[in-house]
C-alpha cells in the first residue's frame, strides 16, 4: 500500500474519532478547519509537504538533490536547508534544531500526525501548505513562489502529547522569502534575474528548466520563530553550495514583529504635525475674521499665518475660471493632465515588475501597433519638458517687457523654493513612515531600495542632482526628471540673455543651441549603438546605456528648447490676429498628427520582434536623436493652433475649465503617484498578473489616491511657500505668475 493511501486511511480514522470526541479547534491559524475538510483537502490536493518536494528542491539543487534515506517510508529530509533550517546544531541554534526536528516528526510519521489532528490541531497541514510551491507557467515568468504569508504568521503551535509519542513542541510561525543567486567563479555574485535578463527574454524559460542555469525565482517558506534569519540563511547556504548557489536575499517576519519608530520617524511626524497645525490654525483664523469685524488684521503679523490656511489654498487649487484671458495659454491645462495620466499609466507597467507573475509574457503586451502608446509612454515626459520650456520663455519675455529687465537671482530662487519643499516632504515620507505600509513579502525589497536610498540620498533629489549620481543611488525614481529640468533651467539664461539684449544675435544663437541639443543625443546613440525605443522589450540592453541616453540633460534638452521656441512664438503673436487659410491650418494639423504618429507608432516592428537587425543602425541613430524633439514640434503646432483660434474642437476639449484643478496638482501628483505604486508593490500578499485591464484599473486607483495625497502635499508646501514668497520677496514688473508643469 502506498504512502498516500495509508495517509488517507489514517486521516479517515482520526477524522471520525475527532468528530465523535467533540473537541473544539484551538485558535492556531487565521481560520478554523474541521477534520472532514482536512480529509477532503488531502484526498483532492495531496499532502502539501509531498507536493512541495516535487518542485523547489529539484529546481534549486537539480542533480545534487540528495537521495532518500534508507528505511524511511516517508523521507522528507530534503526539507532541511530548503524549506526548514537544518537540524544540525553546529549550523543552527539548539532551540531551532529541536523545533525543526519536532516539525519533521509528524510530517514523516502518520501515527503522530493522526494523534495531533485528532485534537483538532492542523498545523502540520497548515505549515507546509503555506510554503511556496512550483506553479504553472514557469517559462512564462511565473517565478514568484511566495506561498501564503498570513497562513504562516497566523500559526501559534502548543503541542503536548504523552505516551507513546512523548511529543512536545511550542512555536509561532515565521515567514521567510528566499531569493537565490548563483556563485560566480571569480567570487562575485549575480542575481538570477540579472543573468536571465542579459540572456534576453526569449531564453528566460530555459533558465527555469535547465539545472545548469541558475533558477530565476523566489519562494516563501514557514519556519518556527525559534529559528532566526541567520539560522535559515546558514542552512540554505550549506545546502545550496553543492549546486553552486547561495542566498541573495532572505527576508523573515512574524506576526508579532512590530516596526519600531526611530528618531527620523518621530522627527518627520513632528514636522507633519506642525504643518497640519498651521493649516488648521490658518483656516480657523480666517473663519474667525470672516465672522467678526477684524479684517484689518490681515495686514498685520497674522498675514504670515493666513498663507497656511487650508481653506484658502484648497479653494485656490479647485478654483475654476471661465473668463477668457489672452495671456493665459489655456490648452496647456488639458495637455498637462492627459500627459500626467499617460505618465502614471506607463509607470504602472514599470514599477510593479518585481511583483508580476507573468513577467516574460508581459513583453507580448506591446505586440500590437496601438499598444505602442504604452511602449513609448516615455514621450509623455517630453511633453512636460516642452511645456516647461514654453512657460519659462513666455514668462521671462513678458517680465522683460513689463520691467525692462529680468531678475535672474529671483529666477533661480523662485525655482528652488517652488519645487524643493514638495520633494523634501515626499522624500521624507519614503525615508520614514513609508516602511510601516510595506507589510507584504516584497516589502523588504522596497525598503532595501527606496526607503534606504531615501535615508541616504534625499538631499540629492531635493538639490536636483539625483540623476547625476551613480545608478541606484536615487531616492525618488521620478526625480531624475526634476533634476534634468532644473539643470537645463540653470543654463537657460546663457541662451536667453542674447535674445533679450539683441534679437538679431539672440535668435541665431538660440538656433545654434537647439541644433546642438539634437546633435549630442544623436552622437551618443551612435557611440552606444543602443535601442532608442522600448527598453523593456530589449532587456539585454545595459542599464548604464539606458541612463546615459535617457536621464541626462544633454539628451533631453531638445524638447525643452523647442518649448522655448514655442514660448517665444506665442509671445510675439500675443494680442495679434493670426490669419491662416483653411488649407494652411489643415496642413499644420496633418503634419503634426503625422509626426506624432510616426514618433509613437513608427517603431512598432522594432518593439515587437527579437530580430536585432530589423532597424538599420542609421535609422536607429536618427530616431534616437530626433524623435523627442520631433514630438515637441508636433506639440508646438497643437499649442500654437489652439492659442490662435485654429484648434477647433481640440482646443475646446483641451481648454475646458474642468481641467484646471487637476492641472494645478500635476507636479504634486508626479511626486506622490510613484510612491503609491511602490508601496502597493510592497503591500500585496500575492503576485499580480500583468495585463492591460488590470493596469487601467490600477491607474485609476493610483490617480485617485495619489491625487488625494497631492492635495495634502500642495496644501502643506506649494500654497504656503508661494504665499510667503509674495509677502517676503517683491518682484516688480512680474506679470502672470509663472506656473511650472513638472
Amino acid at each position: 500500500m502506498g504512502v498516500r493511501n495509508k495517509w488517507a486511511l489514517w486521516m479517515v480514522f482520526f477524522a471520525a474519532w475527532a468528530c465523535g470526541s467533540g473537541h473544539q479547534i484551538e485558535d492556531e491559524g487565521p481560520w478554523k478547519l474541521t477534520p472532514s475538510q482536512i480529509e477532503w483537502f488531502q484526498k483532492f490536493h495531496g499532502n502539501p509537504a509531498e507536493r512541495a518536494a516535487e518542485g523547489v528542491p529539484k529546481l534549486l539543487l537539480g542533480e545534487n538533490l540528495p537521495p532518500p534515506r534508507q528505511n524511511k517510508a516517508n523521507d522528507l529530509s530534503w526539507l532541511e536547508g530548503i524549506y526548514l533550517p537544518s537540524t544540525n546544531s553546529s549550523v543552527v541554534s539548539p532551540a531551532c534544531a529541536r523545533d525543526v526536528e519536532a516539525i519533521l516528526k509528524p510530517l514523516e510519521n502518520v501515527a503522530l500526525m493522526g494523534a495531533i489532528t485528532q485534537k483538532w490541531h492542523f498545523w502540520p497541514i497548515l505549515l507546509p501548505d503555506s510554503w511556496g510551491k512550483v506553479p504553472d507557467g514557469l517559462i512564462y515568468g511565473n517565478y514568484l513562489l511566495w506561498g501564503m504569508m498570513e497562513e504562516c504568521t497566523g500559526l501559534d503551535v502548543n503541542e503536548d502529547i504523552g505516551w507513546p509519542f512523548n511529543y512536545n513542541v511550542s512555536f509561532k510561525g515565521r515567514y521567510c522569502l528566499v531569493s537565490t543567486a548563483r556563485t560566480i567563479p571569480d567570487g562575485s555574485r549575480e542575481s538570477a534575474s540579472a543573468s536571465a535578463l542579459r540572456m534576453g527574454a526569449a531564453r528566460v524559460g530555459v533558465a527555469m528548466t535547465y539545472p545548469a542555469v541558475p533558477p530565476l525565482f523566489q519562494y516563501g517558506t514557514c519556519i518556527p520563530d525559534s529559528c532566526t534569519k541567520e539560522d535559515m540563511e546558514a542552512s540554505l547556504n550549506e545546502r545550496l553550495s553543492v549546486a553552486g548557489k547561495e542566498v541573495r536575499y532572505l527576508d523573515c517576519k512574524t506576526e508579532d514583529e512590530v516596526v519600531e519608530f526611530d528618531a527620523g520617524d518621530i522627527a518627520y511626524i513632528v514636522v507633519l504635525s506642525i504643518l497640519g497645525a498651521l493649516l488648521v490654525a490658518g483656516a480657523l483664523a480666517e473663519f474667525i475674521m470672516s465672522q467678526t469685524d477684524t479684517q484689518h488684521l490681515r495686514k498685520g503679523p497674522l498675514k504670515y499665518l493666513l498663507v497656511f490656511s487650508a481653506y484658502t489654498n484648497f479653494n485656490k487649487i479647485f478654483h475654476i475660471s471661465t473668463k477668457e484671458n489672452p495671456s493665459v495659454i489655456s490648452c496647456l491645462h488639458g495637455i498637462r493632465v492627459l500627459s500626467m495620466t499617460w505618465v502614471v499609466w506607463g509607470h504602472g507597467y514599470m514599477f510593479l515588475v518585481g511583483v508580476t507573475k507573468n513577467i516574460i509574457g508581459a513583453k507580448l503586451l506591446v505586440d500590437e501597433v496601438i499598444e505602442q502608446i504604452i511602449g513609448n509612454a516615455t514621450f509623455s515626459v517630453d511633453s512636460f519638458f516642452f511645456m516647461s520650456g514654453l512657460l519659462v520663455a513666455y514668462g521671462v519675455l513678458r517680465e522683460h517687457e513689463r520691467s525692462g529687465r529680468v531678475n535672474w537671482i529671483m529666477f533661480y530662487v523662485h525655482r528652488f523654493i517652488r519645487l524643493a519643499p514638495p520633494i523634501a516632504l515626499t522624500a521624507g515620507a519614503m525615508a520614514t513612515i513609508a516602511k510601516f505600509a510595506l507589510v507584504g513579502p516584497h516589502g523588504p525589497s522596497i525598503e532595501r531600495s527606496i526607503v534606504d536610498n531615501c535615508k541616504s540620498y534625499w538631499w540629492a533629489d531635493t538639490l536636483f542632482v539625483g540623476n547625476l549620481l551613480e545608478q541606484g543611488k536615487m531616492c525618488l525614481p521620478q526625480c531624475w526628471y526634476t533634476g534634468v529640468d532644473t539643470q537645463i533651467y540653470i543654463i537657460l539664461p546663457f541662451i536667453f540673455i542674447p535674445l533679450l539684449w539683441k534679437p538679431k544675435i539672440g535668435i541665431p544663437w538660440m538656433a545654434i543651441m537647439t541644433l546642438v541639443s539634437f546633435v549630442i543625443p544623436t552622437v551618443i546613440f551612435a557611440v552606444y549603438n543602443v535601442a532608442p525605443a522600448l527598453f523593456f522589450a530589449k532587456p539585454e540592453e545595459q542599464p548604464t546605456e539606458f541612463v546615459d541616453t535617457y536621464g541626462k540633460p544633454w539628451c533631453r534638452a531638445n524638447a525643452y528648447l523647442i518649448g522655448c521656441w514655442a514660448g517665444y512664438l506665442l509671445y510675439k503673436v500675443s494680442g495679434k490676429k493670426i490669419k491662416l487659410t483653411w488649407w494652411q491650418a489643415l496642413l499644420g494639423w496633418v503634419l503634426a498628427a503625422l509626426i506624432g504618429c510616426l514618433v509613437i507608432f513608427g517603431v512598432a516592428n522594432y518593439n515587437t520582434t527579437d530580430d536585432p537587425d530589423l532597424m538599420p543602425p542609421e535609422v536607429s541613430i536618427i530616431y534616437g536623436g530626433f524623435s523627442r524633439g520631433a514630438w515637441a514640434l508636433a506639440l508646438l503646432w497643437v499649442v500654437f493652433a489652439c492659442h490662435t483660434g485654429y484648434g477647433g474642437p481640440i482646443n475646446t476639449f483641451l481648454s475646458h475649465p474642468s481641467w484646471q484643478p487637476l492641472s494645478r496638482l500635476t507636479y504634486s501628483m508626479y511626486l506622490t503617484t510613484i510612491p503609491v505604486q511602490l508601496i502597493y508593490s510592497g503591500a500585496v500578499f500575492m503576485p499580480v498578473y500583468l495585463d492591460h485591464l488590470n493596469k487601467i484599473v490600477e491607474t485609476c486607483g493610483y490617480l485617485f489616491i495619489g491625487g488625494l495625497l497631492a492635495v495634502l502635499l500642495s496644501l502643506m508646501t506649494e500654497g504656503p511657500v508661494l504665499g510667503l514668497e509674495k509677502l517676503l520677496i517683491r518682484r516688480p514688473g512680474r506679470g502672470v505668475e509663472q506656473q511650472k508643469t513638472e
